[in-house]
C-alpha cells in the first residue's frame, strides 16, 4: 500500500502555520503487524493524525508517544509489542494479538526558528542579518520607521514600527520563538520584557544590557509583582557569551552564539574545539 500523500501535505501545512509536527515511521518489524517498514503517519500539535501505521489501540499508544516528543521537542524511538506474551523488556505492551514487535521513530519536524528583534539599531542590524544567514525567520520591531523598514531588512518576515512593548506580544507567542530586546532605552526595554513575562511568553528572551541595568530591570519587575525567578531558565541578561565582543557586529555574534548554544542544549562553559585547548 503506497504512502498517503496527505501525510506529507499535512507536514508542509503545519510548518507553514509555524507548528512542529511528528512524522512517525515504522523502522523495523519482527513478526506480523498491520503495516510494513517505511509506513508513515503525521501527528499534529493538537493531536490530529494523518495517515495510519497501525490502527486502533496501537495508534493510541503512538499518539501518546508523539505528544511526548512534541512536548520535549525531541525525536524519539518507541517499540511496541503487538502480542500479550513474550514481550521484550524495552517494548510497550499494547494488549494486541498480531504477534509481532514494531519499532517506530517519532521524528519532530520543526518550522524554521523565529527571532523577534526589538530594536533595529546598531546591534540589531548585524544581528538580524546574521540570523537570516543562519536560517532564522526574522521579525524586526522599532519605534523609528527609518530603522524598521523593508529597505533595511528586505528578508524579514515582518517589519513594524510603533510601540514595541505592545507589538512584541503579537509576534512572540510560541515556545520555539526567540526574543532579543536590543532597543537600548532603559524603560522601553523594561516594559517590553515585563509585558512578555506578564503574558507568560513560553520562549527564550535575551536582553542587551549591562549587569547593572540587568539588576535594575529585575528589581523593577519584582516591584511590579512578577517573580523573574520562575523565568530564569529562559531569561538571558545581559545577553551574549563573554568572547570579548566590542563592536556591534561582534556583540551580535556573541548573542547569536549564545542563542545557538542554549537552543541546542549546550551548557556553560562552552569549550573550545581546538585540540590544544586546556578546557575540559
Amino acid at each position: 500500500m503506497p504512502d498517503d500523500p496527505r501525510v506529507f501535505e499535512a507536514i508542509v501545512e503545519e510548518l507553514r502555520r509555524d507548528n512542529p509536527v511528528v512524522l512517525a515511521i515504522i523502522t523495523s518489524k519482527e513478526g506480523s503487524g498491520p503495516r510494513d517498514v517505511g509506513a508513515v503517519m503525521a501527528v499534529t500539535v493538537d493531536g490530529r493524525k494523518i495517515g495510519s501505521i497501525g490502527g486502533g489501540a496501537v495508534e493510541r499508544f503512538i499518539l501518546e508517544e508523539a505528544a511526548k516528543a512534541l512536548r520535549d521537542m525531541k525525536t524519539r524511538k518507541a517499540k511496541f509489542a503487538l502480542r500479550r506474551e513474550n514481550i521484550p523488556g524495552d517494548a510497550i505492551p499494547t494488549n494486541q494479538v498480531c504477534g509481532g514487535v514494531v519499532e517506530i521513530m517519532l521524528k519532530v519536524v520543526q518550522p524554521p526558528p523565529k527571532l523577534v528583534l526589538v530594536g533595529a539599531g546598531n546591534v540589531g542590524k548585524p544581528l538580524a542579518d546574521m540570523a537570516h544567514i543562519l536560517g532564522y525567520r526574522v521579525v524586526v520591531l522599532d519605534t523609528d520607521p527609518r530603522l524598521a523598514s523593508k529597505e533595511r531588512y528586505p528578508y524579514a518576515e515582518h517589519v513594524e514600527h510603533g510601540p514595541v512593548e505592545q507589538l512584541v506580544l503579537k509576534h512572540a507567542v510560541k515556545p520555539w520563538h526567540i526574543v532579543v530586546i536590543a532597543y537600548g532605552e532603559v524603560e522601553t526595554d523594561r516594559k517590553t520584557l515585563e509585558n512578555l513575562l506578564r503574558k507568560g511568553f513560553p520562549g527564550h528572551m535575551w536582553l542587551l544590557c549591562s549587569k547593572r541595568r540587568a539588576e535594575y530591570t529585575l528589581n523593577k519587575i519584582r516591584e511590579s509583582g512578577i517573580d523573574p525567578e520562575q523565568f530564569k531558565d529562559r531569561l538571558h541578561m545581559p545577553a551574549g557569551l563573554d568572547i570579548g565582543a566590542d563592536t556591534p557586529a561582534e556583540i551580535a555574534i556573541s548573542i547569536l552564539a549564545e542563542i545557538i548554544a542554549v537552543t541546542r542544549g549546550r551548557k556553560p562553559p562552552i569549550r573550545s574545539l581546538s585540540i590544544f585547548s586546556s578546557t575540559e
